[in-house]
């Protein structure tokens, strides 16, 4: 059984430590999902293990048993040796995969009497021809004698090589770039800016995010678990008080579907942040209606010699049941403008009285996009295909992710031991 798992994740590495174990020919392309960018404070300790895993470094003389959670301890005392040992038994890859298709088959061909999954799996990759040089100078050392010096030097660019494979696990994330629509393209969205941030982006930018007069309105679209990080990432960014935070969501209640599924430490968090900004405008509101109601009673001639009290606006706003239309920059590039458009069919039961106008256009500072999607642009293969498996790692800040991802795991081992029986049984 030749089997390539496409992905770099915690759930990408158990099914490799698996699928060897299980005897399997195993080609591992690690891309580069920075999953470590997610907070990792609601983690229990035993986040991202398996007893397969522990058994393995156990094996090594190896532990990995830490007081708490931290991504850089799980990187260092788990990931990495793990990683490391399959590279001396599997192969571990870390070249850009180009495309993912069968062999021969076009999509949808039939061949009379068989089945599609006759024919193999091809991937094409990228090779760096220097790093493929020193490959061969310590794998093929008489192949390396016989290349010459100007062979070796006209290698200027990256150069394209195949395998072929029964099987193809695809366990990327989505955390690939998606549109701020979420019915599609928004308007001049695709003119490139540097104040509009997507997804693992749009995250990090988050994470970096310094109040200063350039930055003091921000937009965050969507409100699903990646929304949720990237607004808690902004924890800092939100303490200065002249920071304003607009939430545009398709959801009638912003979070909600999210906060049924996040783990408890999660929804704690970003609760406490949402009633704080809330509780803070409530208290500016309550003092307002204070200074509104002395004013009032001035008389007329006082009235006029001191200014009316100004409303108090809130630093977070949220525009619920809209979509984004469209996406503006002005000339002099130091504003973003949003269009925003509420359909009929939604409520926007969270602050509703931004729903009143029909149309509205929003100006930020900077826009972070959380709506994310599996980047399928090499992968020429219809997802049901038989030995094809598209499976999309839950987000960390789910409950009990690790335990579902495992399971789905256990039924690819399932649905593979139908086709192939794994060397133990022999």
């Amino acid at each position: 059984m030749k089997l390539a798992i496409i992905g770099h994740s915690p759930l990408a590495l158990e099914a490799a430590i698996r699928f060897h174990l299980h005897g399997a020919a195993l080609t591992w392309y690690i891309d580069q999902d920075d999953f470590t960018l997610f907070d990792s404070s609601h983690m229990p300790v035993d986040a991202f293990i398996s007893d397969l895993g522990l058994g393995l470094l156990k094996e090594m003389n190896l532990n990995y048993s830490p007081a708490a959670f931290s991504w850089n301890e799980w990187v260092q005392r788990y990931e990495k040796p793990l990683t490391d040992y399959l590279k001396v038994h599997q192969e571990v890859r870390s070249d850009d995969v180009i495309s993912v298709s069968k062999r021969f088959l076009a999509p949808g061909e039939v061949i009379p009497g068989r089945s599609r999954f006759l024919d193999l799996f091809r991937i094409i990759y990228r090779v760096n021809p220097k790093e493929f040089i020193e490959e061969q100078k310590e794998v093929n050392p008489e192949t390396y004698k016989k290349l010459t010096e100007e062979f070796i030097t006209s290698l200027t660019s990256t150069i394209e090589m195949y395998q072929d494979y029964d099987l193809v696990l695809d366990f990327r994330s989505d955390l690939s770039r998606s549109s701020a629509a979420a019915s599609g393209k928004a308007l001049g969205e695709s003119r490139a800016t540097d104040k509009v941030s997507y997804s693992m982006v749009a995250l990090k930018k988050g994470q970096q995010m310094i109040s200063s007069p350039a930055l003091r309105d921000i937009a965050i679209i969507g409100s699903d678990s990646l929304a949720a990080e990237i607004l808690l990432s902004l924890s800092t960014w939100l303490q200065d008080q002249r920071s304003n935070l607009f939430i545009v969501t398709t959801e009638d209640e912003p979070f909600k579907d999210f906060l049924l599924k996040a783990t408890p430490r999660v929804a704690e968090k970003l609760l406490k942040i949402i009633n704080l900004l809330e509780d803070e405008f409530q208290q500016e509101i309550e003092g307002f209606t204070k200074k509104l109601r002395d004013w009032q009673e001035l008389d007329d001639f006082v009235q006029v010699k001191i200014p009316r009290p100004p409303e108090p606006i809130p630093r977070l706003n949220f525009f619920s049941g809209h979509n984004v239309t469209a996406i503006d920059e002005l000339i002099d590039r130091k504003r973003m403008f949003l269009t925003l458009e509420k359909p009929e069919f939604r409520h926007g039961k969270k602050h509703p009285e931004n729903n009143n106008v029909e149309l509205k256009t929003l100006g930020v500072d900077h826009i972070l996009i959380a709506h994310a999607k599996k980047d399928r642009s090499f992968v020429e293969v219809d997802p049901n295909e038989q030995g094809f498996f598209d499976v999309t790692p839950t987000r960390i800040n789910l409950k009990d992710s690790w335990e579902k991802d495992l399971l789905i795991i256990e039924g690819i081992e399932d649905e593979i031991f139908k086709l192939f029986s794994p060397v133990s049984s022999h």
